[in-house]
């Protein structure tokens, strides 16, 4: 039988279900407003997603026997988060839980729970001494001024900001307080952002003919202190010098949101400072960790590298020209936190791998590099020159096997090198007091008249085109075009010489001649031919194409003829010559070798790419062979001018070149020339080109030549050059002989240095 419950009961027990959960849902909203005020006031911090950079591997550079030029070094760098720093909420929690250690019922404290609730104490308190009493008409009133988005503002109308500020430096100091026993070490330099351990400064250098200079003394150091951390995060400074701006009708600076406290600094130290945030409970603070570039040869090849900046850019040479293959893309790790800092794990978070950069590997062989910068240092200290460079190409592929400049700079510690020393930045200056730097590379940057050695040119011009043989016979007399100031080989007079026998010589006359019989537009295409009217390609900081005259200018044609009224590149008569040993056809100079992935795999193949035909190959035989009699000694027309490059046993080609300067009021001094040697190794099979350029030599046993400066520099780096590659003599009985009169040389010179230092 039913038993039907009465309708009276019925509402009763409605009544009794509504009000009981009322009263459990009046429970739950009085729990949330006063014992968890603390969790409730920290949802804006619940919500914030953090994001840690995960840096990539910048690629590696090396050379082309895989010899590694670049090393990433793993560090970490310290960063402050002012919108952090900023935060009520963070700052409170950050105070709060300095005040709940030194409270006494700290350390009696039974398990967390129990000092979670000392904590949550001293932040109810801190808050509620933060608030400001106000009526509903006058909160209402202040809520009306604020943006409704402006959700920041809504939720700080309810403090006291000057009790919020003496929060912040209170804050400040704390993390102040923390940190300076890890930075207590780093140097801080003036008029800088950023601060890291520095190596000790050098006090003493080389300079001149092996004197010791005595440097000044180094300003004395300045370590950072707690009023340093704390100014960088405050920026108290900048926010009063943007008060007194304001008053004067200026725009204020815009204050520092990302701030980098120190770079440089070691795993150990990052790990150890990470620990001492968290064990503190101070939010804010970040420890990114970063990739540090490092050199393994800093003192060589630095114009072709280049170097990085603090952010890991590439700002000079390959690194920069390079840089979107070398950087890579950094990876992500993002993740949610607490009130307390403490990370929760969510399905949203997200994490991205770092992609690592590509590896390049040059044309440069190191070897070759080595023995370049060593000869060219020699030889610039040995002549008592300014500046120079050297180049080393293979003709058939246009591979860069070296190129130097100086003075250039330490990749790792950008001092300037010279081959006097090494110096400061901003302490080595030339005549006129101005800051030398290493950053110019002379090799591709610097524009010369190159005087002799441009004559190939004009000699090509004629045998290819036709108008002359290479056999023909050219007055040699001097020579007046237009009226203007005569060409001669003074003091000498050759009379008549053949187009060959010019080159042997040098002759100007034979070479002007030549250039008005062929024309300007011949002469012109053929300078288009071989590259010198447009960059030459290379992927380095150049200067773009060579500076040419109006060659309709007649007396302007027959002064290039013999290379002046132009302006070149030491890299663009590199070419020519390598043009004339590869019979002919011109290749683009390479310097890149294979770019390749991070796991191994060849990304680019860069082949070497042929970039026309000069000449035909006839030509260039005809005028390789002319090229070499300039350092024979005997032979039709006598002595070419280039005989200190000569090597026993070997066939060797060149032209040397020496061009006056332009001095005050743009006319040409008789003591201040530009010199160079274009050198073929071996005439019969060439497989090097060195290109030896040498700026304001002042030689003690000889005239500024570029037959007894350049040229000898050129015969003491082919000379070790041939030993390291092995290049077969054309004569091996010839260079035997000479090899073991050079060894029985050595052997007396070092017997004589051994007896004299015995003496003294």
């Amino acid at each position: 039988m039913k038993t039907k419950i009465p309708f009276a009961s019925r509402c009763i027990w409605l009544c009794t279900i509504v009000c009981t959960a009322s009263c459990y849902l009046t429970y739950r909203l009085v729990a949330m407003q006063v014992e968890d005020v603390d969790n409730r006031r920290g949802m804006a911090a619940d919500e914030l997603i953090e994001v840690e950079t995960i840096p990539a591997q910048r690629g590696i550079i090396m050379d082309r026997n895989e010899e590694i030029l670049t090393n990433n070094i793993t560090g970490a760098e310290l960063l402050a988060d002012r919108t952090h720093l900023r935060d009520f909420s963070l700052v409170v929690d950050g105070l709060a839980y300095n005040q709940a250690l030194h409270d006494p019922r700290w350390a009696t404290a039974a398990d967390k729970s129990a000092r979670n609730k000392i904590v949550r104490e001293w932040s109810n308190r801190l808050t509620k001494n933060a608030e400001l009493s106000m009526s509903p008409e006058e909160r209402e009133a202040a809520r009306a001024k604020i943006d409704p988005k402006d959700t920041k503002a809504l939720f700080m109308m309810d403090y006291n900001p000057d009790v919020c500020e003496q929060y912040y430096h209170l804050h400040d100091k704390l993390v102040a307080e923390v940190l300076w026993p890890f930075l207590a070490n780093v140097e801080v330099r003036d008029g800088e952002d950023e601060a890291e351990p520095r190596p000790e400064p050098q006090t003493s250098k080389t300079k001149g003919k092996g004197r010791q200079v005595q440097t000044p003394p180094p300003a004395p150091k300045r370590y950072m202190t707690r009023e340093d951390i704390i100014e960088k995060i405050a920026q108290d400074k900048t926010i009063a010098a943007n008060k007194e701006a304001e008053a004067r009708g200026e725009a204020p600076k815009r204050l520092q949101v990302s701030i980098k406290l120190a770079r440089g600094l070691s795993i150990d130290t990052a790990e150890k400072i990470r620990h001492a945030l968290a064990e503190a409970h101070l939010r804010g603070v970040v420890v990114q960790t970063t990739q540090r570039r490092s050199y393994v040869t800093p003192n060589l090849l630095s114009h072709v590298l280049g170097y990085v900046d603090h952010e890991n850019k590439g700002v000079s040479g390959v690194e920069s020209v390079f840089n979107s293959y070398l950087a890579g893309c950094d990876g992500l790790r993002e993740y949610r936190h607490n009130a307390r800092g403490q990370v929760l794990s969510d399905l949203n978070d997200r994490y991205l791998p770092p992609k690592h950069g590509l590896n390049l590997r040059l044309t440069i062989d190191m070897r070759i590099q080595s023995i370049l910068e060593q000869e060219l240092d020699n030889g610039l200290r040995f002549f008592h020159a300014r500046r120079g460079c050297m180049i080393a190409v293979n003709p058939q592929t246009g591979d860069i096997l070296g190129m130097v400049s100086r003075p250039a700079f330490d990749l790792n510690t950008k001092e300037i090198i010279t081959h006097n020393g090494r110096f400061k930045r901003g302490e080595l200056k030339d005549r006129a007091g101005n800051v030398i730097g290493g950053d110019f590379n002379f090799a591709c940057q610097a524009r010369y008249e190159p005087g002799s050695t441009f004559k190939s040119i004009t000699v090509s011009t004629a045998v290819d085109t036709g108008v002359f043989g290479i056999n023909s016979v050219v007055s040699a007399a001097p020579y007046v075009v237009a009226g203007a100031k005569a060409v001669t080989d003074s003091p000498r007079n050759y009379g008549a010489l053949s187009l060959a026998g010019g080159l042997k010589k040098s002759s100007n006359p034979v070479n002007a001649r030549v250039a008005i019989t062929c024309g300007w537009k011949r002469f012109k295409e053929y300078m288009d031919r071989f590259g010198v009217t447009r960059p030459t390609g290379i992927p380095l900081p150049s200067g773009g194409a060579c500076q040419v005259s109006d060659g309709t200018n007649p007396v302007n044609l027959s002064r290039m003829a013999y290379g002046y009224a132009i302006s070149v590149s030491p890299l663009h008569m590199a070419m020519v010559y390598s043009t004339i040993a590869n019979k002919g056809v011109r290749m683009a100079p390479r310097l890149i070798d294979k770019i390749i992935t991070a796991e191994g795999e060849v990304y680019d193949e860069c082949p070497p790419q042929v970039a026309c035909r000069v000449m035909k190959e006839k030509t260039a035989s005809d005028v390789l062979g002319a090229l070499e009699s300039v350092t024979q000694r005997t032979g039709p027309g006598g002595q070419g001018t280039a005989t200190r490059a000569a090597i026993p046993g070997f066939r060797i080609a060149g032209k040397t070149g020496t061009a006056k300067k332009l001095g005050a009021h743009r006319l040409y001094t008789d003591n201040l020339y530009t010199v160079s040697f274009a050198g073929i190794l071996p005439a019969n099979d060439p497989k090097l080109v060195i290109m030896t350029v040498i700026d304001e030599p002042h030689p003690t046993n000889c005239n500024a030549g570029g037959g007894t400066v350049a040229a000898p520099i050129f015969r003491a780096a082919a000379l070790r050059i041939i030993e390291l590659l092995n290049i077969q003599p054309s004569n091996a009985e010839e260079y035997e002989k000479f090899r073991n009169e050079q060894r029985s040389e050595q052997a007396a010179q070092a017997e004589q240095t051994k007896k004299t230092n015995k003496h003294a």
